[in-house]
């Protein structure tokens, strides 16, 4: 396969020149893609610069010059057309704030890398040292994409955000195809093209509010309908929510009920003006008068029994023994909730009537499930493997019926 010898990237300037990367894309069957953008000081990202690669060029889509930006986002939503990304789920998440769709036959280079070895999250700069014996010159983490014009440094970074991609995807694709390991890639790259994976309920933005997790169901109630009305104020203003009103005000006065302007405004910190206490105070009064059957539940979970937390260790061990004899990372395996949730399922004697557990599920069912279960229902011994032949620290024996 070609691949380009310079990072001098192709400014895009014009609608035909979108077309033709759309039709190199499409002819090429995938093309590479990443995203500039800021959204520290305002209600939704701000994206300032698209970076685009084929097999022979990289080009840089600059947002402010007012380009229709639809036939890119039509290539990101295409199930023909592969989306190569790195850590892509911001940038992914951008086509469906734009047109409401999410992306299709997405490869994420920085899942893949996790599947084929024991380290994630890898950063791009490693994966191209690794894979590539190049070293990248990622020095603009900081800058403002927002100011024009863009340096040639600034340029030259934006470039090397796409410019190596596919054929880090290439490598990693014979790699997941020689160990079998391609229908794990995908069934990982298939939570990135789901909706859902990109529009939180109220539910879960609600849980993002620090201090909620302690509320009593009528102050959830009042803070749910706080949270509503600062993401409201936030897009008017645009402005980020956590601008409008601080997450420790919002909670506070959900859990006082604060519903006068003058109690509001002798809250220290409080920036709001006159009329925007008083919007706020009506809608604390509203919620207040929510009936008991329309609270949220409470989601502060049951604390881990002592059991539980000696289960949940000798279950965590034992997985990341697995994934060492694997090569595969253990972050990317499992997280603690994951263990938890698995422990809990499986001393839940209605557990049948509950979903089956992330970790029996999918590659990972079918990798670990049959020794995890094994292990909790006594049916299997754990020891050291003192063998320093093979890779796992831990080996299982499983007892057979009559031993």
């Amino acid at each position: 396969m070609p691949h380009r010898k310079t990072l001098t990237p192709i400014m895009v300037e014009r609608p035909e020149q979108i077309d033709g990367i759309c039709a190199a894309a499409r002819g090429e069957g995938r093309f590479a893609f990443d995203t500039e953008f800021v959204m520290e000081d305002v209600s939704k990202p701000d994206v300032c610069l698209v970076q685009l690669a084929t097999e022979e060029d990289v080009y840089l889509v600059d947002q402010y010059v007012g380009l229709d930006m639809a036939p890119i986002w039509g290539l990101l939503v295409d199930p023909e057309v592969e989306t190569v990304v790195h850590a892509g789920q911001e940038d992914l998440g951008l086509c469906v704030q734009a047109v409401g769709k999410a992306p299709r036959n997405v490869f994420d280079v920085q899942i893949a890398a996790g599947l084929v070895g024991p380290d994630f999250p890898l950063s791009l700069a490693r994966l191209a040292q690794s894979l590539l014996h190049l070293r990248l010159h990622k020095s603009q983490t900081l800058t403002d994409w927002r100011k024009r014009p863009l340096s040639a440094e600034q340029r030259r970074y934006a470039a090397e955000d796409v410019a190596h991609l596919l054929r880090i995807r290439r490598k990693l694709g014979k790699q997941l195809q020689q160990i079998q390991r391609e229908d794990w890639a995908r069934e990982e790259f298939s939570r990135l093209e789901g909706i859902r994976y990109y529009r939180r309920t109220e539910t879960q933005r609600l849980a993002r509010v620090k201090g909620a997790g302690s509320l009593a169901p009528r102050q959830l109630a009042v803070a749910t309908e706080l949270m509503l009305w600062r993401e409201q104020m936030a897009d008017r203003l645009n402005r980020p929510a956590r601008a409008v009103l601080k997450d420790h005000l919002l909670t506070e006065v959900a859990r006082t009920g604060l519903s006068q302007p003058k109690q509001v405004r002798s809250l220290r910190g409080v920036n709001l003006g006159a009329r925007h206490v008083e919007d706020l105070c009506r809608v604390v009064q509203r919620a207040l008068e929510i009936p008991p059957q329309r609270w949220p539940e409470t989601k502060t979970g049951k604390p881990e029994t002592p059991r539980e937390t000696i289960l949940t260790t000798l279950i965590t061990a034992v997985i990341r023994s697995e994934c060492q004899r694997l090569n595969v990372s253990y972050s990317l395996t499992a997280a603690k909730k994951d263990i938890q949730e698995l422990v809990r399922w499986h001393a839940d004697g209605t557990r049948k009537s509950k979903r089956t557990p992330r970790l029996l599920r999918g590659w990972r069912g079918h990798t670990l499930g049959a020794s995890l279960e094994a292990v909790l229902a006594g049916k299997a011994s754990v020891h050291v493997d003192n063998d320093n032949t093979t890779s796992s620290v831990l080996a299982l024996n499983v007892k057979t019926p009559g031993s």
